[in-house]
């Protein structure tokens, strides 16, 4: 009768090795993070960081998912449709610039130029020159957009009451005030991350004149 190997799971979570004839080993990987204050409480290993990123990416992207399904109703993509909802929050009277719209949504004001040009020749948003600087332009919904984003709120206020229904209001307060806290520390680790594979980039070219 064939034995079946035998496995379980370490104390620190990680998968061990199956054990052999020869005695256990496992495959242990190295700490992802030297930071103390998000090491577990014995300071020697991960495993709660590992999960809250886990975590975090799947919230991320089911949030990506109903944003595109709101989006949908509109006809339109889930960046046009944050770029919309902004520009319906804070237009006010005279219109919200380009600059502020990404300031807002933490993109480029190349990108929000690009996608508002878009939406203007759909018919959802008007553009006129910013009287308090030539080089401006203020955007505003037109009547045909005011109309679309109006259509949208009620299902925009069912995905957002069923996304955070386990939020108490102090859980908001602190996960606001935590995320507002993360986005200069995200923004310059893909800055740098950038920098990275520029640098090995030009390292491969050079790399390649030397062989060739």
């Amino acid at each position: 009768m064939t034995r079946k190997k035998e496995s379980s799971a370490a104390p620190d979570g990680n998968i061990p090795i199956a054990k052999t004839a020869r005695g256990a080993s496992r495959f242990a990987l190295a700490q992802s993070t030297s930071r103390l204050e998000l090491l577990d409480e014995d300071g020697k290993s991960d495993n709660a960081f590992r999960q809250f990123l886990y975590d975090f990416s799947v919230l991320a992207s089911q949030l990506e998912t109903a944003r595109a399904y709101l989006a949908s109703h509109i006809g339109v993509t889930a960046p046009q449709y944050n770029i919309l909802m902004v520009i319906a929050r804070r237009q006010g009277l005279e219109g919200i610039s380009v600059s502020d719209v990404a300031r807002f949504l933490h993109v480029s004001v190349a990108f929000v130029t690009t996608e508002a040009r878009k939406l203007e020749n759909i018919g959802l948003v008007e553009k006129r020159p910013n009287p308090n600087d030539a080089r401006g332009t203020l955007l505003t919904l037109s009547p045909q957009g005011q109309a679309s984003v109006r259509e949208v709120e009620p299902e925009r206020m069912f995905v957002n009451d069923h996304l955070f229904h386990s939020l108490s209001r102090e859980d908001f307060q602190q996960m606001s005030h935590s995320m507002t806290a993360m986005l200069d520390d995200f923004a310059n680790t893909i800055q740098m991350l950038q920098m990275r594979k520029d640098r090995d980039k030009r390292a491969q070219r050079t790399r390649e004149r030397q062989l060739g």
